[in-house]
């Protein structure tokens, strides 16, 4: 098994993470250790996992405009300013959509990653098995 992450280490955290910090425990697989990660791991997101969380709040959660609203501001508390998918990032998001067979959006995280020199966070097997994210428990146990 390898050893937990160093807290030092820098993380993007995609929405499938993300989304365990706000759905119910009893709901989500992991979900107490993905809220472990928070003050425990130095962690931003990106554009477009505000946008699948706060999807995925609004059609599924049952939870009120102003609990989705308070949740997107939590979300930005924990990771800073969201890190846009840039121009220069779209032939690596392609490439790697292409090869691992994943969606661009889900490639979209990776690519991000890579840019911004930090480690991929992910509880999304299409992520986790090409090694393209680290999975919870490789990095908070």
């Amino acid at each position: 098994m390898k050893a937990a992450a160093d807290p030092g280490e820098a993380w993007i955290v995609d929405a499938s993470v993300a989304l365990k910090w706000f759905l119910p425990v009893d709901r989500e697989p992991e979900a107490e250790l993905a809220r472990s990660a928070i003050g425990r791991l130095a962690m931003r997101t990106t554009e477009l996992a505000v946008h699948e969380v706060g999807n995925v709040l609004t059609r599924h959660s049952g939870s009120s405009a102003e609990r989705v609203v308070a949740a997107l501001g939590v979300l930005l508390e924990i990771c800073g300013d969201p890190l846009p998918l840039r121009p220069e990032d779209h032939l690596v998001t392609t490439e790697l959509a292409l090869v691992n067979g994943l969606t661009f959006y889900d490639a979209s995280y990776a690519a991000i990653a890579r840019r911004s020199g930090r480690l991929l966070l992910s509880a999304d097997s299409d992520l986790v098995d090409p090694g393209l994210a680290v999975g919870l428990q490789s990095a908070l146990t």
